[in-house]
C-alpha cells in the first residue's frame, strides 16, 4: 500500500531517530482503525533507517499468538540473532524463556532477570548503531511480552533506542494499563492516524492510470464507499483495475456490465474480502456487532443489537464507534450494499440461523413492521415455528403487497402454510396463496385449484376465501366445476342463514353481496349458466374464410396459426364458415341438456354487467366509478378497479379513464404486481383506441401481452389480442397485426363473450388484408352471438358499424344501407360512438345533398365521444362532400376520404404518418370494381399519392396541397407524376373519374 497524507507522521518518526542518533530514546504508540495505514507507514520508515545505518528489528504480534507466552520476546531476541549481535546475554541454544509450570514466585525472578538481560542486549547493540524497534499491533502482545516491553521503554531514554508500536484504536481498552505506565513519560510520543481526505483518495487513484480521469474527478464516491479506509481503498482500485484490464472479469466472457456511474468504484470480490480481514482484526466485540447489524439489517438499532448479542447497549455503542471509525459503517449501516450478504456469509450457518431466529423475537417485541418480522423467520429456516409466526407472516404478506413487493408476498404465505396451526388456518393460508400468486401468473396459480376445491367441499373453508377457486376456475374457462363449486358454497351459505341469489332477475339488496358477484361474473362469462339458457359449443372465428372470396387460398400472402393442445390460433386456411353458436351435447349440472327448450334469460349486456356489480355494492354506476377510484388501495379489487375505469369511457368521460389508468399504474401496489398491470394497460389500451389514439393503443397492448403469457390470460385473451390486432391494423402494420392472431389462445375462450371483440378485430384484419367476405362472415357471426347470449351492445362490440363496412368493399350499398339505418333506429337521437360510425357510413351511400347534415351531425357527436380518429375521417369527408357540392363535375358517388385524419386533426400533426397498407379496399357508396379475369388489378397508389390526388382532383393547386399536407412543392409535383404514370392519365381533369374508379377497390385501414 502506497503512503497518501502521511508525511506529517513520517517526518515526526525521523525527527524521533535522529534525536535517538544522538543519545536520547524515545518510544512513538502509533493508533488508528483498523486498515488505516499504520503499517504502511512503518515499511518507508524502516527502509529509511537502514539507508541511515541503523538496525531496525520488525516484530509483529498477532491474535492467534496471544495465549503464546513471551512470543514477543522470542522475536526479539530472534532478531537480534539474525544480525549477529546476539552476546553473552543470550548464549545461540541458550532458553530464553521461563518455564510455565515454574511456580509464580520463581517465575516473577525469572522474568524479571529476563528483561535485565534484554535491557543488556539492547543497550549493548545501541553503543554500536542506533537501534529501532518495531512493534507491529502491539495490541495483540501477550502480558509478559508487555511487561518486558514497559521495562525496556522505561530505560532508553538515555540510550540510541528508538521503540515504534503501532494499535488499532479499538483495543484500546485491552492496553489501558501499558499506556497508563508509558505515555506519561517525557519521552513517550503519540501519533494518531485517520482516514484520508477526498485530495489524498484523489491522489492515490492518480497513481493507477487504468482507472481513468472520470474515478480521481469522483473522488468523493470513492471516499463515501470507502470510509478514507486505506485498505478499503486499494481494494477498490484492485477491483476497479482488473474490472478496466479484464472487461470480461475472470472466469467470464463478454464485457462487463457498465458501472452505475462514470468513474465511480464497482466494489468487488477484493473489495469484500478486505472489509472482512477489517472486522476480523477488530477486537470480537466489533466483529460480533458487525454481524449483528447484519442479521437486522435495516431494523438495527444499539438496543436491538444489545438484545440480540446479550451484551449492554454502552458496549454496543463504543463499538459502533470503532466501527465508524474504521469506515466500516455510516450511522447504523454499511457504507455499501455489498458488505451486508459478504458478512452474512462469514458467519457460521449454525449461529446465523439462532441469530435469525431471536432477530424474529426481539423485532416481534419491539413492535417492528411484520414485513421486518418475516424476514427474519424465511431466513432462519425454522421448520417448527411458534404459535405467532403465521399470523405475522400472513399480516407481513399483506404489507408486502401493498408495497407492490408481490415475490416476497407469496414467499411469506408459503412458508405460513407449511406451519399453520390446523386444518382452518392452513386452509385459509392456501387460499392467499392461490390469490397472491394468480397476480404473478394464473396459470401457475392453478396448481392449488384441487386442494382448495377439497377444501371448500370439506368445510375448511368458507367465506369469501371459499370463492378464491370458484373465480379462478371462471377464469381458466371452467365453468363446470366452477358452477358445481360455488353451488357448493352457496349451499353452505344458505345453511349458515345467509341470503343467496340463484341467478334469477336481479339481485335483491339482502343477499350476501360477494357470492352474487361472483354469481354474476360466472353468468356473464359463460352465457350457457344463465337460468334458462344453453351453453354453447366454442366457435371458431377462423372457419370464416369463404372460398368463394378472391384471394382465400392459401398462399404467400396468407398465414397459417398455431394450434396446440392448450388453444388455437388465427389461420386463413380454413374454409368452413363460422355460423350461430352451437349448444353443447350436455351442459354443467343444472344446466338443461341441448334440445330442451329455453325460457327467455334477461339480457346481461356490460352496461347491464357493470351496473348490476355497482347495484351489489350500494352506489350507482357514476358513484361507484368516483369513490372505488378514489379510495383504490392495494387491498381493492381489481374487478372493481376496472370496473369503475370502464364504467367512466361508457360515460364517454375517457380522458379521465385513461388518466385514472395512468395514475393507477404509477402506484407501487400495481407497478410491481404483473396481472395487475397487465389489466390496467388493457384498460388503457381501450381507452386510447376509443379516443382515436392507435400509437397509445398498440403500445399499451403489447406491454399487456408481455406482462402474462397467453396461457395466463385464460378466457380473456380476447381483450388484449384484439386491441392489439385493431391498433395494429389501424396503423397499417398488419405483419403486426397477423403475429397477434398466430398467438394461441384456448378453445374455451370461444363459447364466451370474450370471442366477441376477437372476432370483431379478426374481421377487421380480414378486410385491410382484402379479404371481405370472411370478415363480413365474422361480422355477422359476432351479432349472432351478442344476439344469442343477450349481449346486443354496441358499446362493447359494433357488429353492425362494421357489418356495413364489410359490405361497401363488396360492393353491397343497399345492404349495407339497411344495416346502417337499422342500426340507427337502434340506437335512437342520444350521443354515442357507435351512432357517430352510423352516421357516417349512411353519409357514404347517401346522395350528395344528404351527405353534408349527415357528416356534421357525425362530426359533432364524435367529437362528443372524444374519438380523434373517427372525428379525423368524418371531418374529410366532410371536405370532400362540400367539395362534390360544389363541383358538379365530380362524380355523384363520394370519393375516398384519403386525406382523414392526418390533414384534418391538429393532434395528427406530430403524429408519424402510417405505412402504406398492402392491399386496400373500396369504401364509396358504389359497387366494387372486379378485374375480369384477363383484367390487370386496379394500380395501387402510396397512401402520400392517395393525400396528394385527391387534393389535385378536388381542384386544390400544388402550393395549396403542400401547405395543406406539410411537404414542399416538389414533393406534390414528384407524387402527381406518379400518379398520372399509374392511373395512366395526363392532365388533372382525368384525375377524379380515375380516383373514383380506384376508390371501388379496397381500400386502406386508415380510410374506412
Amino acid at each position: 500500500m502506497n503512503l497518501s497524507e502521511r508525511d506529517g507522521e513520517l517526518r515526526l518518526l525521523k525527527r524521533r531517530y535522529a534525536e535517538c542518533t544522538n543519545g536520547r530514546g524515545a518510544v512513538v504508540v502509533a493508533d488508528g482503525p483498523v486498515g488505516c495505514g499504520k503499517t504502511a507507514l512503518i515499511r518507508p520508515f524502516a527502509d529509511w533507517v537502514t539507508q541511515q545505518g541503523g538496525y531496525f528489528l520488525p516484530l509483529t504480534a498477532s491474535a492467534g499468538e496471544r495465549l503464546d507466552r513471551l512470543g514477543l520476546v522470542d522475536q526479539l531476541i530472534d532478531a537480534i540473532r539474525a544480525v549477529g549481535l546476539i552476546g553473552e546475554q543470550f548464549p545461540p541454544d541458550g532458553g530464553t524463556v521461563p518455564a510455565p509450570e515454574v511456580p509464580d514466585g520463581e517465575d516473577g525472578r525469572a522474568l524479571l532477570s529476563l528483561m535485565q538481560r534484554i535491557h543488556r542486549a539492547v543497550t549493548g547493540v545501541a553503543r554500536r548503531r542506533p537501534l529501532v524497534i518495531s512493534v507491529d499491533d502491539a495490541h495483540f502482545a501477550d502480558e509478559a511480552s508487555l511487561r518486558c516491553l514497559r521495562y525496556l521503554i522505561r530505560r532508553i531514554d538515555s540510550v540510541a533506542v528508538l521503540i515504534v508500536l503501532t494499535e488499532a484504536s479499538c483495543h484500546e481498552r485491552v492496553l489501558a494499563d501499558f499506556h497508563a505506565e508509558i505515555l506519561h513519560l517525557p519521552h513517550a510520543h503519540r501519533i494518531r492516524l485517520g482516514p484520508l481526505t477526498p485530495d489524498g483518495v484523489a491522489g492515490q487513484l492518480a497513481r493507477h492510470p487504468a482507472l481513468g480521469s472520470a474515478a480521481r474527478e469522483n473522488a468523493e464516491t470513492w471516499v463515501r464507499t470507502s470510509g478514507g479506509n486505506p485498505l478499503l481503498l486499494h481494494a477498490l482500485i484492485e477491483d476497479g483495475t482488473e474490472r478496466a484490464t479484464r472487461p470480461g472479469g475472470p472466469g467470464r466472457s463478454g464485457p462487463a456490465p457498465e458501472p452505475p456511474e462514470a468513474g465511480a468504484p464497482v466494489p468487488g470480490g477484493a473489495f469484500r474480502r478486505a472489509v472482512l480481514r477489517c472486522l476480523h482484526r477488530c477486537e470480537p466485540a466489533l466483529l460480533a456487532v458487525a454481524r449483528a447489524i447484519a442479521v437486522l439489517g435495516e431494523s438495527a438499532t444499539p438496543s436491538l443489537i444489545a438484545g440480540l448479542l446479550g451484551d449492554h447497549a454502552t458496549s454496543v455503542r463504543r463499538s459502533l464507534a470503532d466501527l465508524r471509525a474504521a469506515g466500516l459503517l455510516e450511522d447504523l449501516r454499511f457504507r455499501h450494499e455489498q458488505v451486508r450478504p459478504a458478512v452474512l456469509g462469514d458467519i457460521p450457518a449454525q449461529r446465523l440461523g439462532t441469530l435469525r431466529a431471536r432477530a424474529a423475537e426481539l423485532l416481534l417485541e419491539s413492535g417492528a413492521v411484520a414485513t421486518a418480522v418475516a424476514d427474519q423467520l424465511l431466513a432462519a429456516g425454522d421448520p417448527a415455528g411458534a404459535p405467532w409466526q403465521p399470523g405475522i407472516l400472513i399480516e407481513a404478506a399483506r404489507e408486502a403487497l401493498n408495497a407492490g413487493d408481490i415475490t416476497a408476498c407469496v414467499e411469506y404465505l408459503r412458508h405460513a402454510s407449511g406451519i399453520c396451526a390446523d386444518a382452518v388456518q392452513e386452509a385459509e393460508v392456501t387460499a392467499a396463496l392461490a390469490e397472491a400468486q394468480w397476480l404473478i401468473d394464473p396459470a401457475k396459480a392453478s396448481r392449488y385449484l384441487p386442494q382448495l376445491s377439497r377444501m371448500v367441499r370439506a368445510g375448511l373453508l368458507t367465506g369469501s376465501e371459499a370463492l378464491v377457486p370458484v373465480r379462478q376456475l371462471v377464469w381458466r374457462g371452467e365453468f363446470g366445476r366452477a358452477d358445481a363449486l360455488l353451488r357448493t358454497v352457496e349451499r353452505q351459505a344458505a345453511a349458515a342463514g345467509a341470503d343467496v341469489w340463484d341467478g334469477t332477475g336481479r339481485p335483491s339488496s339482502t343477499v350476501r353481496p360477494d357470492l352474487a358477484l361472483v354469481r354474476l361474473s360466472l353468468s356473464f362469462c359463460c352465457p350457457g349458466l344463465r337460468p334458462g339458457m344453453t351453453p354453447p359449443g366454442p366457435v371458431d372465428p377462423l372457419a370464416s374464410l369463404d372460398p368463394a372470396d378472391p384471394g382465400t387460398s392459401a398462399g404467400p400472402d396468407t398465414f397459417t396459426g398455431t394450434s396446440a393442445s392448450s388453444g388455437t390460433s388465427a389461420s386463413s386456411g380454413t374454409s368452413a364458415s363460422v355460423g350461430p353458436a352451437r349448444p353443447a351435447a350436455a351442459g354443467p349440472a343444472g344446466v338443461p341438456p341441448a334440445g330442451a327448450e329455453p325460457p327467455e334469460p334477461a339480457p346481461l349486456s356490460p352496461r347491464t354487467f357493470l351496473a348490476l356489480s355497482a347495484g351489489l355494492t350500494g352506489d350507482d354506476g357514476d358513484r361507484l366509478a368516483d369513490r372505488v377510484l378514489g379510495a383504490a388501495r392495494a387491498d381493492t379489487s381489481v374487478t372493481s378497479v376496472l370496473a369503475a375505469l370502464i364504467l367512466l369511457a361508457h360515460t364517454y368521460r375517457l380522458e379521465e379513464a385513461g388518466d385514472w389508468a395512468e395514475k393507477l399504474l404509477r402506484e407501487p401496489w400495481n407497478r410491481g404486481v404483473p396481472m395487475r398491470r397487465a389489466l390496467l394497460e388493457t384498460a388503457r389500451a381501450a381507452f386510447a383506441l376509443r379516443r382515436g389514439d392507435p400509437a397509445t393503443a398498440s403500445e399499451a397492448a403489447r406491454t399487456a401481452l408481455s406482462l402474462a403469457t397467453p396461457e395466463a390470460w385464460g378466457i380473456t385473451i380476447g381483450l388484449p389480442l384484439s386491441l392489439a390486432v385493431r391498433a395494429a391494423t389501424e396503423l397499417g402494420d398488419l405483419e403486426t397485426a397477423r403475429s397477434y392472431l398466430d398467438l394461441p389462445v384456448p378453445v374455451a375462450m370461444f363459447g364466451t363473450p370474450f370471442t366477441l371483440p376477437y372476432l370483431q378485430a379478426f374481421g377487421r384484419y380480414q378486410l385491410a388484408i382484402a379479404r371481405p367476405r370472411a370478415a363480413l362472415r365474422n361480422f355477422e357471426s359476432c351479432g349472432e352471438l351478442m344476439v344469442k347470449w343477450k349481449l346486443d351492445a354496441p358499446e362493447f362490440v359494433d357488429w353492425r358499424n362494421d357489418v356495413s363496412a364489410a359490405l361497401l368493399t363488396l360492393g353491397d350499398p343497399h345492404k349495407a344501407r339497411a344495416v346502417t339505418v337499422e342500426h340507427l333506429a337502434r340506437l335512437g337521437e342520444g350521443p354515442g360512438h357507435a351512432r357517430g360510425v352510423a352516421l357516417r357510413r349512411l353519409a357514404a351511400v347517401s346522395p350528395p345533398r344528404d351527405r353534408l347534415p349527415l357528416l356534421r351531425e357525425a362530426v359533432r357527436v364524435l367529437r362528443a365521444c372524444g374519438d380523434r380518429l373517427e372525428t379525423g375521417r368524418a371531418l374529410a369527408d366532410l371536405e370532400t362532400a362540400r367539395t362534390a357540392v360544389v363541383r358538379r363535375d365530380l362524380p355523384s358517388e363520394m370519393p375516398r376520404p384519403v386525406a382523414s385524419l392526418w390533414t384534418y386533426l391538429d393532434a395528427a400533426r406530430d403524429a408519424p404518418q402510417p405505412p402504406p397498407a398492402p392491399a386496400p379496399r373500396s369504401h364509396g357508396g358504389h359497387a366494387a370494381h372486379r378485374p375480369a379475369p384477363d383484367e390487370a388489378p386496379p394500380p395501387e397508389l402510396t397512401e402520400a399519392e392517395r393525400r396528394v390526388g385527391a387534393l389535385a382532383a378536388a381542384g386544390c393547386t400544388n402550393r395549396e396541397i403542400a401547405d395543406r399536407l406539410f411537404i414542399t412543392v416538389s414533393t406534390v409535383e414528384q407524387h402527381l407524376t406518379k400518379i398520372y404514370r399509374k392511373l395512366k392519365v395526363r392532365s388533372r381533369g382525368e384525375l377524379p373519374a380515375s380516383l373514383a374508379r380506384l376508390g371501388e377497390a379496397p381500400c386502406s385501414p386508415n380510410g374506412r
